[in-house]
């Protein structure tokens, strides 16, 4: 008898049984204390099936249907999602796909939603990781049993996600891909249940993709139809970034007023601590861009507080970029060169050649509406190596190329150096990518 007539069928047996351990740890009920041989049976299991899968690609578990989902995940769906969720998050990425393929437990609508919010959060910080959770969600979507226009919003949801990884991954084509297959798939949804895998998630992530392409009325038409189409628990989420757009477009009184109406929610607590520091932080930044130096001013002190409070380094460092700004508005100048340059020394040093580079040409617009003109050019020589790193290309690269020369004849102007600073504000949302969502 070969090898393979009489050890693959005991290897197969071990497989199959370790994917039906899985299926029974998924299915334990929420907060169940079954305790540690249960969670070490699991844990065992999923260390075999990983280690086998590669031998037995022709073979599968016994079937076993998904349950079948007829309704909106409620939160009791979303507490064993995070459940699951948190079995999945120390294993490698082999093991999650072969759970998720093989545990009819992890297919569900609640599950796909949370692995959709793990790509978002991780977006900000490690690319690839962004991408391994939005291609698990996808695999969760595809495997969903129910009302077929239910599954279509499913898939069309996780398109999205992996549109919004591709993006902060620079794979430019796959992201329009990506964001077209999702419009696919949630139109053949169209009839689905209310509530279900919401288009207007995925809306808004693509508006926040056409606003760092610079494509703001598509990104603003991509706000209105997500805010007409939403649940009232995520409007304020969506009325932040719709705010975020209208800044960034030129339009600061109208995102004031996207703020204010989102400013009720958030005070309640909707979003925590995050969405409290994007509020204030977001009516700073307009204040100071409709020369209310004075009212921004005054809100300063709460902001350097809930920064303080959530932790994030990043925020801290941007509040007291912000900070600069308002002593700029103030005619302050020297605290805010202070300020600013303090700031861009710790971004340099984090190698966030972007940020870097845009609070620098800050410096250089206050330096240059105060007739400082030779201090422009020894901070611009100095900032080199920044836009070296930065590797500019076409119009960013152009601008810069104009305002160095401009610089070395000490014929810059304040507006040479902010049209440079949006040109390359918008290259470090595309290298890098925004905390989306």
């Amino acid at each position: 008898m070969s090898f393979d007539d009489e050890v693959l069928p005991v290897l197969a047996d071990v497989f199959i049984s370790s994917c039906q351990v899985l299926e029974a740890q998924a299915g334990r009920p929420v907060g169940s204390e079954s305790g540690y041989a249960q969670d070490l049976a699991a844990e065992v299991a999923s260390r075999f099936a990983a280690l086998l899968a590669p031998a037995f690609v022709a073979m599968s578990a016994p079937d076993a249907q998904p349950p079948v989902q007829d309704a909106p995940p409620t939160a009791l769906d979303r507490a064993e999602a995070e459940m699951l969720f948190q079995r999945l998050a120390p294993l490698s990425q082999d093991d999650r796909l072969l759970v998720v393929a093989k545990g009819r437990h992890y297919q569900t609508p609640a599950l796909c939603e949370r692995l959709c919010e793990e790509s978002v959060y991780w977006a900000a910080k490690i690319v690839e990781e962004a991408r391994r959770w939005a291609d698990l969600a996808l695999i969760v979507a595809g495997r969903i049993c129910g009302d077929e226009a239910n599954w279509a919003k499913g898939i069309g949801y996780a398109w999205a996600f992996v549109g919004n990884a591709q993006r902060v991954a620079n794979k430019f084509p796959a992201v329009d891909a990506a964001f077209a297959r999702s419009r696919e798939f949630y139109a053949l949804g169209r009839d689905g249940l209310h509530g279900w895998f919401p288009e207007a998630r995925a809306l808004d992530l693509e508006a926040s993709l056409r606003r760092d392409q610079g494509q703001h009325t598509r990104a603003l038409a991509l706000h209105d139809r997500a805010l007409d189409g939403c649940q009232d628990s995520s409007r304020a989420r969506l009325l932040l970034n719709q705010a975020a757009t209208l800044e960034q477009a030129g339009w600061p009184e109208r995102a004031l007023l996207s703020l204010e109406e989102a400013r009720p929610a958030i005070e309640r607590g909707e979003g925590e601590l995050r969405f409290r520091w994007v509020l204030r932080f977001s009516m700073v930044k307009n204040l100071v861009h409709l020369y209310r130096a004075p009212e921004a001013d005054a809100l300063l002190p709460e902001l350097r507080q809930i920064a303080a409070e959530s932790g994030n380094d990043l925020d801290q460092l941007r509040t007291r970029v912000l900070s600069g700004e308002v002593l700029a508005g103030l005619r302050r100048w020297n605290e805010a060169l202070a300020e600013l340059s303090a700031a861009r020394d710790e971004f340099t040093a984090l190698k966030l050649w972007a940020d870097a580079a845009v609070v620098g040409l800050e410096e250089a617009v206050i330096l240059l509406e105060d007739d400082r003109t030779a201090k422009v050019r020894t901070l611009v020589r100095a900032m080199k190596p920044i836009f070296d790193s930065l590797g500019l290309k076409r119009e960013a690269l152009a601008s810069y190329r104009l305002f160095l020369a401009a610089v070395e004849r000490e014929a810059a102007t304040a507006t040479m150096a902010r049209e440079l600073a949006k040109a390359i504000e918008r290259v470090g949302k595309l290298m890098d990518g925004p905390a989306a969502g």
